[in-house]
């Protein structure tokens, strides 16, 4: 497998040490989790509740952030900023897009390091 068809799960590591069975546990929480509150941050913003929808870009961003995915961390803090400033609100529906736009393959991306985890065993 290639770097990009794995997580690869530095800040795991610093946090739990070299612990596959820490990881799939984890990462198992994250698709049970995440997906939850990646649709109640939809409906903040079918509605244009940015107060709501920075409080839940600052949940997800901690989920993404402790298995890595940068751009993903990168782009809620986007939301989460200008939804606490209150400033550059409008900004806050293209962010979600773009997140919105990597949110399947980053699943398909966690489903593959679970997958991959679980083989090296």
């Amino acid at each position: 497998m290639s770097k990009n068809d794995i997580l690869e799960l530095e800040q795991l590591r610093e946090s739990f040490g070299d612990d596959p069975d820490t990881f799939i546990a984890v990462l198992e929480m994250f698709m049970i989790e995440v997906p939850n509150d990646y649709d109640d941050l939809q409906n903040k913003m079918d509605i244009n509740d940015f107060y709501a929808s920075g409080l839940l870009a600052h949940k997800v961003k901690s989920s993404y952030r402790m298995i890595g995915m940068e751009e993903e961390t990168l782009l809620l803090q986007e939301i989460e900023d200008r939804a606490k400033r209150k400033e550059e609100l409008d900004e806050i529906p293209a962010l979600f897009e773009k997140f919105k736009a990597m949110y399947p393959e980053g699943l398909k991306l966690i489903m593959r390091t679970i997958k991959h985890l679980k083989k090296s065993k």
